[in-house]
């Protein structure tokens, strides 16, 4: 699978998605306007389509958006509408872990530090029960160092430029251990 020609057609297919929404926003007053309808049902009618047309072009915004930025040492993640940022120190990942299938994976980091991120949080039990996976290579972490805190955030956002984050955790990560999943994920990016 081509990746960049799959983040071609995700860019076209926002932005077709956007016009077209930000099209419908802007003629459905216009019409209404036309009509010479001003009745209380069709003004509140046209609300209630306007507002549902804002919180999709807000959810879509958010879903997409993931920017990432390398710089030697670290990786500076962010993603979502809010820009939740992540500070991501290479030599500090332990390990990298995918879950879910097409634009729709998630990756899971797991790190020693938290390098000053708020939104990386440590391992609890509610985590590990939800994936059981990483679980287990938790648990044979904490074997080999039983006095190491660990941390882990999760991507979830950008669709399919997640794989080019993926590749580029790849390379700069050396340290960390891959799963399976997460080294399947980087040979589609690869081939």
């Amino acid at each position: 699978m081509d990746i960049n020609k799959a983040i071609r057609k995700q860019n076209k297919s926002y932005k077709r998605f956007m016009l077209s929404m930000c099209f419908i926003f802007f003629i459905l007053p216009f019409a209404l306007l036309i009509a010479n309808k001003f009745d209380v049902f069709f003004l509140t009618y046209l609300a209630i389509i306007e507002l549902l047309i804002l919180t999709t072009i807000v959810i879509t915004i958010n879903a997409g958006y993931l920017k990432y930025d390398y710089d030697n040492y670290k990786i500076k993640i962010k993603q979502g509408l809010f820009k939740i940022e992540f500070n991501l120190v290479c030599n500090k990942v332990v390990l990298v872990h995918t879950e879910g299938e097409g634009t729709q994976f998630n990756i899971i980091l797991l790190t020693t530090s938290r390098f000053r991120n708020k939104k990386i949080k440590l391992i609890d039990q509610e985590f590990l029960k939800n994936n059981s996976y990483v679980a287990h290579h938790y648990y044979k972490l904490k074997k080999q160092h039983p006095e190491e805190e660990y941390y882990y955030f999760i991507i979830t956002k950008g669709g399919f430029i997640k794989y080019k984050l993926l590749d580029t955790i790849y390379k700069s990560c050396v340290s960390a251990v891959y799963t399976e999943e997460a080294i399947e994920k980087i040979k589609e990016f690869r081939s």
